[in-house]
């Protein structure tokens, strides 16, 4: 008979990575049906990613478009690439969270990676996020904004967003499952950073104070990343880039060691 040593286990957040690998197939099989349950009641479908934020850029641009229109061309791209860049953010941190939780039944019942809901829930963020783009494009292409080569570095963009999104959801839920005020806290916050972050107006508007808020504000650094590229039609500059990696790096570091640390315990907390 063959002993457990527990000694010999590697650290959770090694052990994390490796099931996770394993049980691959898993992933790939929840990620496609979140994106099925999600839409599945719905008369429009996966249409309705493309409406949602053109509906939105319709509206606010009417309601904004000429209070800024002096140092804002082309309004509507302005404001709908920093509200994918959000919407991508916040709704798939508080989706990971509310599936870490609907999942909690099953983790008692039978062993999956923990992670395994965290990463479904991006991997469906990242496919919505990708149809969306769509919707920015047929802006784009309404309002006749120029497109340019910087346009390739967007998929780079998007995989930073997607880096520090994962992370920012696995501290979360982490959180969350041992406070349960977390999901209400996260709620407000968000919404009161949503004002504070230059996506309905430029940064210029802002007094000196809140100007140098803006430098501790991680949502700008991650919309001006994706921004800059398609709406100012060149590269984001070295700093910018580097501080957007460092930023993802870091999160998803913090973010996957609470989480691994406190695997074990979730099952027995949700």
């Amino acid at each position: 008979m063959l002993e457990y040593d527990s000694a010999k286990s590697p650290p959770p957040a090694i052990d994390e990575f490796v099931q996770l690998f394993r049980y691959r197939d898993l992933v790939f099989l929840m990620t496609g049906n979140i994106l099925k349950n999600r839409y599945k009641r719905s008369m429009l479908g996966i249409f309705w990613m493309l409406l949602n934020p053109l509906l939105q850029t319709i509206v606010l641009t009417i309601a904004f478009g000429t209070m800024f229109k002096s140092s804002l061309s082309h309004y509507a791209v302005y404001l709908l690439s920093g509200l994918l860049v959000w919407n991508f953010i916040t709704q798939t941190t508080q989706y990971a969270m509310g599936t870490m939780a609907y999942g909690g039944g099953l983790l008692k019942k039978i062993y999956i990676p923990r992670a395994t809901y965290i990463v479904a829930a991006v991997g469906n963020g990242v496919i919505n996020f990708l149809v969306s783009v769509v919707s920015l494009i047929v802006i784009i292409f309404f309002i006749d904004h120029p497109f340019s080569t910087a346009w390739f570095f967007i998929p780079v963009s998007i995989l930073i967003l997607a880096v520090f999104t994962f992370g920012l959801a696995l501290l979360l839920s982490t959180a969350s499952v041992f406070f349960t005020d977390t999901v209400d806290i996260y709620q407000v916050l968000i919404q009161a950073l949503f004002f504070l972050t230059p996506i309905m107006y430029p940064p210029s508007i802002l007094s000196p104070e809140l100007s140098q808020f803006l430098a501790w504000n991680p949502f700008l650094i991650l919309i001006e990343i994706f921004r800059t590229p398609v709406y100012a039609n060149h590269l984001p500059d070295a700093s910018l880039i580097v501080n957007a990696i460092s930023l993802a790096l870091i999160t998803l570091l913090a973010g996957w060691i609470a989480f691994t640390n406190k695997a074990d315990q979730l099952a027995y907390r949700l």
